[in-house]
């Protein structure tokens, strides 16, 4: 029974661990270009046409921006920054677990240089991935990328696995030097791997018990 029992485990296991990130959305802004506060649909991924970007800025003054991004023609900047001001993204995470989100961010030199990640599952209580993350001073074109502009995957908690809508934020946390000064982003992924269903791992069960009993 114990040989069962682990040759069982084992195959769930190599069940998980063959499974491959998927993005879920993905954002260029190439051709959902914006020039407006958003919504504005991911180009990209498995749930990209239901997945949106979006800006909030308390000043009216604000303006939203396409100029060149990471090494690409469209990035998404604004300026009149403001502690709270935030960029968000959203996704549906259905059938998936091991959420990640990785993004491209720099800023003028004038712009905000400080930010927190934050994640939610209802989009009104906010919990903070990264605090005080640092934006660099980096000039962005449309031909050769800024490696230093990327920011490595982060990951959010298991109880953004499975939902319907998960809000992902980059939130302002300072006064910026002007209020000319910008912060733009480009390349937001947000992705995921598959959760095995119930009846895959049960499968992987009986294999595993008739490969016990062959070998008998």
């Amino acid at each position: 029974m114990k040989a069962n029992v682990v040759v069982a485990l084992i195959g769930a296991t190599a069940l998980a661990t063959t499974a491959s990130a998927v993005d879920l959305a993905n954002w260029t802004f190439e051709s959902s270009v914006p020039t407006t506060a958003g919504p504005h649909a991911a180009e990209l991924g498995l749930f990209g046409g239901a997945s949106f970007a979006s800006g909030f800025h308390v000043s009216s003054a604000t303006v939203f921006s396409n100029p060149a991004g990471n090494g690409s023609v469209e990035s998404f900047s604004s300026n009149n920054w403001g502690p709270g001001d935030y960029y968000q993204f959203t996704t549906s995470t259905v059938g998936f677990g091991t959420i990640e989100v990785l993004w491209d961010q720099n800023r003028s030199s004038t712009g905000p240089d400080t930010f927190d990640l934050e994640w939610s599952a209802d989009g009104s209580t906010f919990f903070t991935l990264t605090n005080d993350y640092n934006v660099g001073a980096v000039t962005w074109s449309s031909g050769t990328p800024q490696p230093s502009s990327n920011f490595a995957a982060v990951g959010l908690p298991a109880a953004a696995d499975g939902l319907a809508t998960v809000w992902v934020r980059m939130t302002c946390q300072v006064i910026p030097a002007g209020t000319a000064g910008s912060n733009r982003i480009d390349n937001v992924v947000i992705r995921g791997t598959a959760i095995p269903t119930p009846g895959a791992l049960a499968l992987v069960g009986i294999g595993g018990l008739a490969a016990v009993r062959r070998r008998r």
